[in-house]
């Protein structure tokens, strides 16, 4: 919950946050407002942190915790996330080319039902925008599970609904609803990393977040209303609420990790500036552990997941190189500043290791006292 006795600026940047993730993916406000206002670390590490304390407050008066909501926006590789296909030529003939609303209450029937707490998911829509029609053909055919044969024309012919955090059981659930709709092409678990999985990174846009009953979506301007699109989530016991842009596009969008090296510099430099301004444009740190640390990476709990990830082998030198590299092609979360003063973050990397990717969590400690990044944990 927001604090209301945060006053000034220097209690609430003081104070211990927790960030789940910083992304830019579906928007270019945050680094357009650095560039075109020249603002400097400082600025950006001020207005960002204030966008957050604003966003916890709106969230509170919605009866929502934001710490709550890190199961929809941190990648959990013992969660699904599935990627459902339609048809758009198809839903097009029975739409007027609606088709975004006519497929829309096959998947959203088959959203998880609350059992054992609130249900969290993030929800991204759109067409392939990426590719030929022989690649995304290719792309689909190793990963799509088919209801029947199907030969892609062009490819924003594919319309996709991508949804997070699922238990085996919701996947079937909702893979089995949308199933029912005479557009449905097949599925793609794109829990892992995958060919198909970097295009739909590509290419789609955050929908919405869904918390229990109700379905957050970004919204342009205050006062506007949710639900742009007139996709049927009341008549299906849903809530749509707003969320003003400025505030749901960095901290509640998802952002669809895939390898695409560069193109998650934006969003870690941004990251690493929410966590301090002396942390920003830190590219590419060179992490570093101490002798104590490597030790136990070698013998500790984590011994199976750094051999797992091919490292064990590794000298503390070579360990410390390699764990640069993987850092500066990861993807940066759970940006923290704790009640002792360290600012921590992880970073959630793919390895390929016995013929498939598995991903792994670095944890990583910043001291802006000498502006080094120091390795914690690898599991």
């Amino acid at each position: 919950m927001a604090d209301d006795s945060l006053t000034t600026w220097d209690e609430l940047l003081a104070g211990p946050f927790n960030i789940h993730m910083v992304t830019t993916h579906n928007s270019v406000v945050l680094a357009a407002m650095r560039d075109t206002l020249d603002l400097t670390d400082e600025a950006i590490y001020r207005e960002m942190r204030a966008d957050y304390f604003r966003l916890t407050r709106n969230l509170d008066e919605l009866g929502i915790a934001y710490h709550g909501l890190a199961k929809a926006l941190v990648p959990d590789h013992r969660r699904r996330e599935i990627a459902l296909l339609f048809d758009s030529d198809v839903a097009s003939l029975s739409s007027g080319g609606f088709y975004g609303i006519h497929v829309a209450e096959a998947w959203i029937a088959g959203l998880p039902r609350p059992r054992k707490g609130v249900p969290v998911n993030s929800i991204l829509r759109g067409d392939i925008l990426y590719d030929s029609a022989d690649g995304v053909q290719a792309a689909m055919d190793q990963s799509v599970v088919y209801q029947q044969p199907f030969t892609v024309i062009h490819p924003s012919q594919v319309y996709c609904v991508y949804v997070t955090n699922l238990s085996k059981e919701q996947a079937n659930t909702l893979t089995a609803s949308a199933a029912e709709h005479p557009a449905y092409i097949g599925y793609a678990d794109c829990t892992d990393r995958s060919a198909f999985k970097e295009l739909l990174g590509l290419s789609l846009m955050n929908s919405g977040l869904r918390v229990g009953d109700m379905i957050l979506e970004g919204v342009a301007e205050n006062g506007a209303a949710p639900n742009g699109a007139g996709l049927p989530f009341e008549a299906l016991g849903f809530t749509p609420a707003a969320v003003i842009d400025t505030q749901f596009l960095p901290f509640l969008g998802y952002r669809i990790n895939s390898h695409l090296t560069g193109m998650n510099r934006e969003d870690n430099d941004l990251a690493l500036a929410m966590l301090s301004p002396d942390a920003a444009f830190l590219e590419s740190p060179d992490i570093w552990m101490t002798p104590g640390r490597y030790g136990y990476l070698q013998d500790g709990r984590h011994r199976d997941s750094m051999e797992q990830a091919g490292l064990l082998h590794l000298s503390q030198p070579e360990l410390e190189a390699a764990v640069t590299k993987l850092v500066a092609q990861g993807h940066l979360y759970n940006l923290r500043l704790n009640e002792y003063g360290d600012l921590l973050y992880t970073a959630l990397v793919d390895i390929e290791a016995e013929g498939r990717y598995r991903t792994f969590t670095i944890g990583l400690r910043f001291n802006p006292r000498d502006k080094r990044v120091e390795l914690m944990t690898f599991f």
